[in-house]
């Protein structure tokens, strides 16, 4: 490209600084400022993912050089329609927001890619809104100058979900709009929250393994422990700092597991869903502000950084699952992946129980009445 565009360096989320990003600064239903770009298409079942759809690209492939989107004409290396999609966003923020900052590149999947940070840590870069592209809804996104994003997805019943993002795609406010106006604010990390000292942490809640079969009273009670501490915390303080996540009990999906290098969830054991997906949407439907973070992992085999995206490859298809049979919305989960982090059994070969995906109900760290 002719040009590189200079990112602004975003606050460690530790801090609870908000970050800096123009289209955060819009009143929410104003127009755009002149120059944003704007693009707007209509989602049909050949460009939304599937849960049980796996990507033809695998992630531990060589690290490809990471460039501008390619043409419509132009050999497309035979990706999917999905991956076309999600490559084309993600080519548009390469050059600044992968070579600014002092980060390089470390994997580039198409549908995600992989940075490492000054200090050595990997950080992934993906686009969040694949859980809302559903197909029948009409996407409509608006590109600041800083790279930073509003997108409005429009469904079929009259209502819309507005994300707010930075320019390397971090969620900064999330707004479900009813049919009747109403606003429901689902995400906010535009706010200052107090910084985090984990040494000031409570300890850290249980991690609850749910077999399908488990009653019902246990699975709620798990989803009903609230985090012992008078706080709120940003998205990005859940999401990026083990501790602060860990104040809520983590659900261990032990009937989803995953092939070697896969995150396809066949329908047999999307079955094994319907009681958290049911409590969800249980959950959802009582407060409409729920939100739920899935997490994926994966084993030690294979390199940190394919496998941190091949963890969040899974994280989100269990998502995608959750909205597919049980009607769980989209808007009211997050996912992440963290790879070989966090291993169920300490082994440096391939184990299935580590290829796993798990559930927290974050509503209670997110809450906005006491940052």
């Amino acid at each position: 490209t002719d040009t590189e565009t200079a990112l602004p360096v975003q606050p460690d989320a530790a801090s609870g600084e908000p970050p800096v990003a123009a289209a955060a600064e819009v009143e929410p239903g104003a127009e755009p400022p002149a120059g944003a770009a704007v693009t707007e298409e209509v989602v049909t079942e050949e460009t939304a993912r599937s849960s049980a759809e796996d990507f033809d690209n695998p992630v531990g492939q060589a690290a490809a050089t990471l460039a501008a989107p390619k043409a419509a004409s132009d050999d497309d290396d035979g990706l999917s329609d999905t991956e076309k999609v999600v490559l084309f966003g993600l080519g548009a923020l390469a050059v600044g927001a992968i070579l600014s900052n002092n980060r390089r590149v470390e994997l580039n999947s198409g549908d995600r890619v992989v940075v490492q940070q000054p200090d050595g840590s990997y950080r992934i870069i993906k686009d969040d809104n694949v859980l809302l592209r559903r197909p029948g809804s009409t996407v409509r996104t608006e590109t600041f100058d800083d790279g930073s994003t509003r997108t409005t997805v429009s469904r079929a019943d009259g209502s819309q979900v507005v994300t707010i993002r930075d320019a390397g795609y971090r969620v900064l406010r999330r707004v479900h709009v009813a049919p009747d106006g109403t606003q429901t604010l689902l995400l906010d990390d535009t706010v200052e929250y107090r910084p985090v000292d984990v040494s000031r942490l409570p300890p850290p809640a249980p991690v609850i393994e749910v077999d399908p079969m488990a009653g019902e009273a246990a699975l709620r009670a798990a989803l009903e422990r609230e985090a012992e501490i008078d706080r709120a915390f940003s998205l990005a303080q859940v999401r990026d700092i083990e501790r602060v996540r860990a104040l809520v009990p983590v659900i261990d999906l032990t009937a989803i597991t995953f092939e070697t290098g896969s995150a396809a969830i066949r329908p047999d054991q999307a079955e094994a869903l319907a009681r958290i997906g049911g409590l969800m949407k249980d959950y959802i439907d009582a407060n409409p502000r729920e939100m739920f973070l899935i997490e994926g992992h994966t084993d030690a085999v294979g390199s940190a950084a394919a496998n941190l995206a091949l963890s969040d490859r899974r994280a989100e298809s269990v998502a995608l699952a959750l909205t597919e049979y049980f009607e769980v919305p989209p808007e009211n989960m997050v996912v992440q992946g963290y790879g070989e982090e966090f291993l169920k059994v300490e082994s440096a070969g391939p184990e299935r129980q580590n290829r796993r995906a798990s559930v927290r109900r974050i509503t209670d760290l997110l809450r906005q009445a006491a940052n």
